[in-house]
């Protein structure tokens, strides 16, 4: 295979990740979804498969979006597509298979959820994000809560191990303004 091809493969493959994280899938349960062997997804994710075209219009099919949009690399898979009726309807009679949800692996950790959902997020792609930007995009883009202060013990848990970096920046008051105190960023 040629290198550019492999390049490509992988940002598909890629693509692909961050469509299973917007729709809380993992592989066993986004195979089951779509009717696929996860051995099939597997082979896709790991680069072994290429992802069909066939394949691409049938999971835009069941989510709602064009399915062609996997390949192109300068376009965003849509936020909408976790809220498909299929898939809410796949999601309702499988809620006790834990297995299948991220979330469910994500739930049982703060360090996993910022490592595997958050940081590969896009988030932090744009510069520093005060806990209050952070906390409002994990619940209307990740449909994740937190309780009291799980979230920012988790953010300085990930700057001491070195997978985020914090600065202390002026608070952003509810008018916009900037208050006196300051307060801890983070950013990658």
């Amino acid at each position: 295979m040629k290198e550019e091809n492999v390049e490509y493969s992988e940002k598909i493959s890629n693509k692909l990740r961050r469509l299973m994280e917007i729709i809380d899938l993992e592989v066993p349960g986004f195979a089951e979804f779509l009717d696929k062997s996860p051995s099939h997804l597997y082979g896709i994710l790991n680069g072994s498969r290429f992802l069909s075209e066939s394949f691409a219009r049938e999971i835009g099919d069941k989510l709602g979006f064009e399915g062609m949009k996997i390949f192109n690399l300068n376009s965003n898979i849509p936020n909408y597509v976790n809220k498909a009726e299929a898939l809410v309807r796949f999601k309702n009679d499988n809620k006790k298979n834990v297995e299948y949800f991220l979330s469910a692996k994500s739930k049982r950790s703060i360090d996993s959820f910022i490592n595997e959902v958050l940081l590969n997020s896009g988030l932090f792609n744009d510069g520093y994000k005060y806990l209050k930007e952070i906390t409002n995009y994990c619940r209307e883009e990740l449909n994740r809560e937190f309780q009291q202060d799980e979230l920012s013990k988790g953010l300085r848990y990930a700057v001491s191990k070195g997978v985020l970096k914090s600065m202390k920046r002026p608070i952003v008051l509810n008018d916009g303004s900037l208050g006196s105190r300051m307060v801890d960023v983070y950013f990658r």
